[in-house]
């Protein structure tokens, strides 16, 4: 059976406001994407669209803990927050609209890229985000190719039936990016001192439970317990948000509009 453990947030003090204060800000712009790509999308200018509602937190805090020199995120279908989160082009991750690659899904390409690195010894790890665009047989054989090779890779999502015998599996709340963000960075430290692959797996509340679980919230309370930060700053992340998403969201409706 994994090994499973109920992971607990311990980043070190002394950086804690300044990983909240980007956390913050990453999650509110991809909730502003996210937000204007639905209306786009009841308007019939964006199709395909996945919304992050209960999943953004996991997005974020997963794919900002990795190293972008070295390390390399690939995240299931229509990822946003992954997007978002790594300065990929927000653009294009919306409007791709889950397109699966000709030649195998992301948690395919990861073990795959996960090998290449491990053999050339660059240090790097592959961050394979469960979800869409990968049936559940890919996932299971990607785990085990991964477990028997010790490859460099970090699973982020629900395992569920897919679980390998002795991969570590670390279950966290899926509402709290920065718990999200700590699991992540463990486990990536593991696999790159050779310790193998692993699971993240989120606990997330039920949908009709959101609303008073709202990770967004969450993370403002934890900056605000920091006592860093005043209103003026959530002031100015929500301008910089609206901004953010205005470029991203034109962008789609003048390519509609253009095609």
């Amino acid at each position: 059976m994994p090994l499973t453990t109920l992971e607990t947030v311990t980043v070190a003090p002394s950086g804690l406001p300044a990983l909240l204060r980007r956390l913050y800000r990453t999650l509110a712009t991809v909730r502003r994407i996210d937000a204007g790509a639905r209306d786009l999308e009841r308007r019939g200018l964006l199709t395909g669209h996945r919304p992050v509602a209960g999943r953004d937190a996991v997005q974020v805090g997963a794919a900002a803990a990795l190293d972008v020199t070295r390390d390399l995120a690939f995240p299931a279908a229509r990822d946003l927050g992954v997007a978002v989160t790594t300065g990929a082009d927000a653009a294009f991750a919306l409007r791709s609209g889950g397109a699966r690659a000709a030649d195998g899904s992301a948690v395919t390409h990861a073990v795959a890229w996960a090998l290449g690195a491990k053999l050339d010894r660059t240090g790097g790890v592959a961050l394979a985000v469960l979800g869409p665009g990968s049936t559940p047989r890919e996932i299971d054989e990607a785990m085990t190719t991964a477990a028997v090779s010790r490859l460099p890779v970090v699973f982020v999502g629900a395992a569920g039936g897919t679980r390998v015998q002795g991969m570590p599996v670390t279950l966290v709340d899926g509402a709290d990016v920065l718990a999200i963000h700590d699991a992540t960075a463990r486990a990536l430290d593991r696999a790159r001192r050779g310790g193998g692959p692993s699971v993240v797996e989120p606990v997330l509340p039920e949908p009709g439970a959101w609303p008073g679980r709202d990770a967004l919230l969450v993370c403002e309370q934890r900056l605000r317990e920091t006592g860093t930060v005043g209103d003026g700053f959530f002031a100015d992340v929500a301008d910089a948000a609206d901004v953010i998403a205005g470029s991203v969201l034109s962008r789609i409706r003048s390519t509609r509009t253009a095609g």
